[in-house]
């Protein structure tokens, strides 16, 4: 039996830690399920121990797989290419496959990686199953829709796979849960902050996101695809039997796209007696929200949810195709907090052309609205990570200086910004804003009110503010060494405690 080594590739470049790897579940799933002869799988999450290239290879020392398939994010790209090589040097005959949001965006430059044999493009898991498939009989990968490979110097790029009709004919198996240790996550930083219950798990109820944000790189691409609310509350019933699940963090693109689907699912996790809390920390959309949708959304368990709002200045909104009424967005703040559910917002700052007083603007629209938590990100360029690929001084894919600038992209950059402001002016507003936003009497009362677990707010509470004092001494120590120079701290990092 042929063994595969499944990878997630997590840094940790700010607020969030590793959550249980969806896609590369999926993935596994998939395979599992459709490829003949069996495989047995491995899997390795890189943000449980904080593991880098050397831990990964003593595993696959041991391990002695024939396959290994990497998914990372953009600004992973070092670790991809460090695990990779690490990987042939174990042995040359090991396929090297890597997919997800880097793949997808700059499958093209690492592809030149010559440690790395196949790049997949967009949704992995019917690409994969049929690689493997070719792989397995020796045939011609040519044809296989959504790859990018070399073949004899010449560079090859397949076709797109097309989306898939059927989304419930997707499923996370018993099997491949039983590749991760679920409860070992809540034991670290995630994008929903403190938990509610002793543990959680994060589902898809749909895939791609077809609103036009241009800041927006969605692996899964811009069409709304769903499951139906049946299948979704299927696999909420498996996963509370089987492994006593009680919380879910929804991760969806844009969950109540379909404003009726999405009602559905709350109804059916209500009829099926169900007690259980949800979460939304991947954000939805405050312009389509409806008070039906919020009522049936806290019955059903909802606790906590965020909303990507991202600038309050209408210029920035209509420049890079939010185009929220911002008006229309206090309101739904508002109204989800009347009934009673912890209200986060995304903001992401330093866009460019921004000006210092458009930062300021968004800042005081999160400070003065009803938000229990705000999380101030600096806006990121994907295209840069392709542009620091093709930079004449880094022509190496292995180049650590390389590596180290495409980290650097993340949302917690310290060293970047493409506003009229420098780096260092834009750290300083971003800590300038946290202490404005959760030093707010107000709403350190509203929170301790609203929090299911009083402790764990007041714990997270004295974390950051400990975080913020930190960062604002670090910041004007430096600046004094420094005589105004740029500060090398984030003041970002204080969001990891909420």
């Amino acid at each position: 039996m042929k063994k595969i080594l499944l990878v997630r590739t997590h840094i940790t470049v700010g607020t969030g830690g590793p959550i249980p790897p969806l896609e590369l579940l999926y993935t596994a799933s998939h395979i599992q399920t459709h490829c003949s002869p069996v495989y047995e799988q491995k899997l390795i999450d890189t943000g449980i121990g904080e593991l880098g290239a050397p831990e990964v290879l003593e595993q696959a020392r041991t391990y002695q797989p024939d396959i290994v398939i990497l998914y990372a994010l953009s600004w992973e790209a070092g670790l991809v290419h460090a695990i990779a090589d690490s990987i042939k040097g174990l042995r040359a005959d090991i396929q090297v496959i890597v997919f997800g949001q880097l793949a997808t965006f700059s499958g093209a430059h690492i592809c030149d990686d010559k440690n790395i044999d196949y790049v997949v493009v967009g949704e992995p898991e019917e690409t994969v199953v049929e690689l493997l498939g070719r792989l397995e009989n020796q045939s011609d990968v040519a044809d296989v829709h959504g790859l990018i490979f070399d073949r004899s110097g010449e560079r090859v790029v397949t076709p797109p796979r097309e989306y898939p009709d059927n989304l419930d004919a997707f499923n996370i198996t018993a099997g491949a849960w039983d590749l991760i240790d679920i409860k070992l996550y809540a034991g670290y930083l995630n994008w929903n902050g403190a938990i509610k219950e002793d543990f959680y798990i994060p589902i898809l109820t749909q895939r791609g996101c077809p609103f036009k944000c241009t800041f927006c790189r969605e692996t899964y691409g811009k069409k709304f695809l769903a499951r139906s609310p049946e299948h979704v509350v299927d696999e909420i019933k498996f996963l509370h039997e089987r492994f006593g699940v009680k919380e879910f963090h929804i991760y969806d693109p844009v969950f109540n796209y379909d404003n009726e689907r999405a009602i559905r699912i709350c109804q059916l996790i209500v009829e099926s007696g169900l007690k259980i809390s949800l979460a939304f920390p991947h954000g939805v959309r405050a312009d389509i929200m409806t008070d039906e949708l919020l009522s049936w959304m806290r019955k059903a368990g909802t606790y906590k949810l965020v909303y990507g709002i991202e600038s309050a200045t209408r210029r920035l909104q209509k420049a890079f195709r939010k185009n929220l009424n911002l008006e229309q967005v206090r309101d739904r703040i508002a109204q989800a907090s009347n009934e009673g559910i912890i209200v986060g917002g995304y903001f992401m700052l330093g866009h460019a052309t921004e000006t210092a007083e458009e930062i300021q603007q968004t800042i005081d629209f999160a400070v003065k609205s009803d938000l229990d938590v705000a999380s101030f990100f600096k806006a990121t360029n994907y295209d840069d990570v392709n542009k620091i690929y093709q930079s004449a001084h880094s022509p190496d894919v292995n180049d650590r200086s390389l590596h180290e600038s495409i980290k650097d992209i993340a949302y917690y950059s310290v060293n970047r910004s493409q506003a009229q402001v420098s780096p260092a002016e834009l750290n300083r507003l971003i800590l300038k804003a946290q202490r404005r936003f959760y030093l707010n009497p107000r709403r350190i009362v509203r929170g301790f009110k609203k929090y299911p677990s009083k402790w764990k707010y007041f714990k997270n509470l004295m974390t950051a503010m400990s975080l913020m004092l930190q960062a604002y001494i670090v910041q004007n120590l430096t600046e004094q060494a420094r005589g105004k120079d740029e500060p090398q701290v984030s003041a970002a990092v204080v969001n990891t405690s909420r």
